[in-house]
């Protein structure tokens, strides 16, 4: 299955960049795979036609890949999905779910759950006709209108999720304290509040998603690409340490996923 699509646009989503970075629509022409990355950022989507799924290369689970709110992830997956397949996507902010209140995580949450009961199924009709932009603007519109909790504590870990972006995740957990003018542990304690992971999670997602990112550049990232990259690296011979402080895992960890990507696209 190549990673061939007919359609892809982005949308811009300044007004609303505190719960949205960007928006984006994808129509598959043909049968297909990508690998999805674990970037620190959640997804709002909402998916017509299929069937479509996510496959956890090291645990071979699969799940239905359907509409649904989600917080960060913390593993790669690989999606497929079957020719004709649509998909809308909303990348949130890394603290959405912190400043509307509703705690995300891996778990999938329904969409009218949070953007209000009918949303969805408008939205799908608009996508169905091929009315993109205005079921973009109607889901980002409903998104917006949530309101926001705010506090100091929120702001200032906003600003650490800023340095962790900017320097790429190599920074580390003393330095983003320092900076922020907090301990250590009170920056654990944000981070678990306000992202539901760690702050050596979100580290590890950034440091990942931009190693892979550098190394094959922006759009859907494909299985193929992926092993060839992760070999690659691995076969280079860097110092294990040198290779988790840059990639977020280890040399085996790096081995066993792009042996888990192989095998699914040889499957």
């Amino acid at each position: 299955m190549p990673i061939t699509q007919a359609y892809y646009q982005r949308f811009e989503t300044h007004a609303i960049a505190d719960l949205v970075e960007h928006a984006w629509v994808v129509r598959d022409e043909v049968a297909s795979r990508e690998v999805l990355l674990p970037d620190g950022r959640g997804l709002l989507q909402i998916v017509l036609g299929g069937p479509c799924v996510r496959v956890d290369p090291l645990g071979s689970t699969r799940e239905p890949d359907v509409s649904g709110v989600r917080g960060l992830t913390t593993r790669a997956v690989v999606r497929q999905s079957e020719a004709g397949a649509v998909r809308l996507g909303l990348q949130l902010h890394p603290l959405a779910g912190a400043r509307i209140g509703t705690p995300l995580t891996d778990e999938w949450l329904e969409v009218d759950a949070l953007l209000g009961s009918g949303v969805q199924a408008a939205a799908e009709h608009l996508l169905s006709e091929a009315f993109d932009a205005a079921a973009v603007a109607l889901v980002t519109e409903a998104i917006g209108s949530i309101p926001r909790r705010t506090s100091d504590e929120l702001d200032r870990f906003a600003g650490v999720l800023r340095a962790i972006d900017e320097a790429g995740g190599l920074v580390r957990a003393s330095d983003l304290a320092r900076r922020a003018g907090c301990t250590v542990t009170e920056l654990y304690r944000w981070s678990v509040a306000h992202l539901g992971v760690p702050p050596t999670d979100y580290l590890t997602a950034v440091r990942f998603s931009r190693f892979l990112r550098e190394a094959l550049g922006p759009g859907a990232v494909g299985p193929e690409a992926v092993v060839a990259a992760l070999s690659w690296y691995v076969r280079a011979g860097y110092a294990p340490r040198e290779v988790e402080r840059f990639t977020g895992s280890e040399p085996e960890e790096l081995r066993r996923l792009a042996a888990g990507v192989e095998a699914l696209v040889a499957g």
